[in-house]
């Protein structure tokens, strides 16, 4: 046991040592938990700048007007006389919505007759136009409702019958995950994971790399001291997840409602599965910038696979197979069942089996592996 904990302070010194290494272990998670949710932290866009169309000119056009300005998702900024100013304000990113109520919207609704109203939104900011379009309809509906009131006056019921004869079926909605629907909130606790993940990789990678060009501080061929390597970067990769966990979700106010034991037994397994996962792929690694220029592109699409910022349901399956080879898949499902929503351990248990699975296989790979850097005294 000796020979274990001296390489394993032996490696935790390595990293103090190597700046490169200590840059992406340990402080590059410190300055993304404090620049990347920053810019989300509204959580939801609100005040989105529209304009209006009023080709109706009426009191209830007005009447829609109002309601539209009255609206936090939007911001009417210009009433415009034609459609032709409308759409070219929105080509030339003066806006980013808009709506046009017809000339014959007054007659119409005074006949008994459908009327409708376009909306126009700016598709290529996928949150402005589902902002835009949230602010329109709720101003449609209001109006659409004063109506329905007005129209059913002479019903001689109480206001609380009105209302049930209006609303016969009632929806509440009830989000298991992110109640208030915050961007923040949805986006980064998911790519937090990948990030710890992907840190690990490059660190531990460029490490295993300097080490095969120039040896390393202890002898790899032992397996004491590889399983002194994975227990050094386990405990480096659990103290970042309960730093992002602890004090990042914390101070961001990100919801909490799993319980400690399941999100610390998740962590654990987590940090030992990426850690060998990482391990493994070191150990091809032949020079120190070989991480950078091989690993860096993959965390993109390793963010899509992770399946919260598109459904699993949706990704081709060849690479819903490929996704498992990687910690961050059921990693990030892992955490944002217990820790967002409240899942219990056993009921993430085939999120855990696929990492422990995958853990497994990685020690096999350590175990086994014969090629390993050199002991540095050895190649000099």
């Amino acid at each position: 046991m000796r020979g274990f904990f001296r390489s394993y302070w032996q490696t935790m010194l390595a990293i103090v040592k190597d700046r490169n290494v200590l840059l992406l272990i340990f402080i590059g998670p410190i300055v993304y938990s404090i620049y990347y949710p920053f810019p989300y932290s509204p959580e939801q866009v609100r005040e989105i700048p529209v304009a209006i169309v009023d080709l109706d000119h009426t009191s209830l056009s007005r009447e829609l007007v109002r309601l539209a300005q009255a609206s936090p998702d939007i911001k009417v900024i210009g009433l415009m006389d034609d459609v032709s100013s409308l759409e070219k304000a929105l080509r030339d990113g003066d806006i980013d919505g808009g709506m046009i109520i017809p000339d014959d919207f007054n007659r119409n609704i005074k006949r008994g007759q459908l009327t409708k109203t376009v909306v126009l939104g700016n598709g290529a900011y996928f949150m402005l136009n589902r902002g835009g379009l949230l602010g329109f309809s709720g101003a449609v509906q209001a109006l659409s409702s004063k109506l329905e009131i007005a129209h059913e006056r002479g019903f001689t019921g109480s206001s609380a019958q009105e209302k049930e004869r209006r609303e016969p079926v009632q929806l509440e909605l009830s989000a298991a995950s992110n109640p208030s629907g915050g961007y923040s909130t949805y986006v980064v606790p998911g790519v937090a994971i990948i990030v710890l993940q992907q840190t690990l990789l490059l660190g531990l990678c460029m490490l295993l790399g300097s080490w095969r060009a120039s040896g390393a501080p202890y002898d790899m061929t032992l397996f004491q001291n590889r399983l002194a390597l994975l227990f050094a970067g386990t405990t480096i990769c659990c103290l970042n997840t309960f730093y992002y966990i602890g004090i990042v979700y914390w101070v961001q106010d990100y919801p909490h409602m799993g319980k400690l034991e399941d999100l610390m037994a998740v962590s654990i397994i987590f940090s030992f599965t990426a850690t060998a996962w990482a391990i493994v792929i070191g150990s091809f690694m032949r020079y120190k910038v070989q991480p950078i220029i091989h690993l860096i592109p993959t965390s993109i699409p390793i963010i899509f696979l992770a399946g919260f910022a598109w459904p699993v349901e949706s990704i081709p399956a060849p690479l819903v197979i490929l996704s498992k080879l990687i910690p961050s898949t059921a990693g990030v499902q892992a955490f944002i069942n217990v820790d967002q929503m409240g899942a219990s351990f056993a009921q993430v248990l085939p999120e855990v089996l696929s990492m422990l699975l995958l853990l497994s296989a990685s020690l096999l790979f350590i175990t086994f592996k014969q090629s390993w850097p050199k002991l540095a005294e050895k190649l000099r």
